[in-house]
């Protein structure tokens, strides 16, 4: 049996705010979360997921590297730091799993460098394509920042109705009792 499919948390709730803690990477929950995430990103069919967004207050990221061979591209972040942004700010296309259909340019970095707790310890990975890219977005979930927050005042204020669906959804998800538990 596989690992089960967690419901991805939507704009506006308040999980995708706060910064999360730091994890035992050596700990069965940890490999377990990963598992959750992996399960949840193939069904979602998404290139990145934090733990934030399944609602799980915990630095854990996982990302598809899709530069890398198949079978290789799975990257596993467990307490994850980026230590250096480098290269030309490039805007390119984001879209996130919280915020279904809303698909935006954001100017990032091109590339970085993050350090994480791998199964033979304190690991880092060095990369300049869109591997970068998925592995900053998905650290920002991490401390509570969201993709939108890098957009320029101009272009957040095009957002609020698309925005207010988000919140809405969340809200009726509560009401009706159908955002208790996951899939």
């Amino acid at each position: 049996m596989g690992a089960r499919v967690a419901r991805i948390r939507r704009y506006g709730n308040r999980c995708l705010r706060r910064r999360a803690r730091s994890v035992d990477p050596n700990d069965q929950r940890t490999r377990e979360l990963l598992d959750i995430l992996w399960a949840t990103l193939r069904a979602e069919g998404g290139v990145g997921l934090a733990a934030p967004q399944i609602d799980r207050d915990c630095r854990v990221v996982v990302v598809i590297d899709p530069d890398r061979p198949p079978g290789k591209q799975r990257i596993d972040l467990v307490n994850p730091v980026i230590l250096e942004t480098f290269g030309p700010r490039v805007s390119f296309e984001e879209g996130c799993l919280s915020f279904p259909g809303l698909y935006t340019h954001v100017w990032r970095p091109q590339g970085a460098v993050v350090e994480f707790d791998g199964p033979t310890g304190r690991q880092s990975l060095r990369d300049e394509g869109l591997a970068a890219r998925i592995i900053q977005h998905e650290v920002d979930h991490l401390d509570g920042v969201l993709f939108i927050d890098h957009l320029p005042v101009w272009k957040k204020l095009l957002l609020p109705p698309r925005l207010l669906m988000f919140v809405m959804f969340e809200v009726w998800q509560k009401i009706s009792g159908k955002g208790k538990g996951d899939r």
